[in-house]
């Protein structure tokens, strides 16, 4: 059997296996596609920021959830007291944005994000932390 014979048997399976071809296509497609954003995920440094993960359970006990943080009632009556506490949060989180400042590049730095190897002074991906952003 020559190779122009075999490419023509495998062309015919092939066609005649084309759903079965195509969920298996599919599954190596995202089997890859996982692989890759596992891997940008770990590079990336953003593994270091997630408490989500596996022995971080002491650390997220630990976060406290904020007490002054009310839903506010979106379906009570339209009364000046309900205008007045909707303006009271608007301003209380106007202020808190105020303290914060503008967002400008120095707000995303390895530095600010706690994202430098203190024994080297470079980023956790090896970069040196001095490289101005792209863009």
């Amino acid at each position: 059997m020559s190779v122009k014979d075999r490419l023509i048997a495998g062309r015919n399976v092939l066609a005649r296996h084309q759903f079965v071809c195509f969920v298996i296509l599919c599954i190596v497609v995202a089997l890859l596609m996982t692989i890759i954003s596992l891997d940008l995920y770990r590079r990336s440094g953003a593994m270091k920021l997630d408490m989500s993960r596996p022995g971080y359970e002491k650390v997220r006990i630990e976060v406290e959830k904020s007490t002054d943080d009310q839903p506010y009632d979106s379906t009570g009556a339209f009364t000046e007291e309900a205008v007045s506490d909707f303006d009271n949060r608007i301003d209380k989180y106007q202020q808190e944005l105020d303290t914060m400042g503008g967002y400008d590049n120095a707000s995303i730095t390895d530095q600010s994000l706690n994202l430098v190897n203190p024994d080297n002074g470079t980023a956790t991906d090896g970069q040196p932390t001095d490289v101005p952003p792209a863009g």
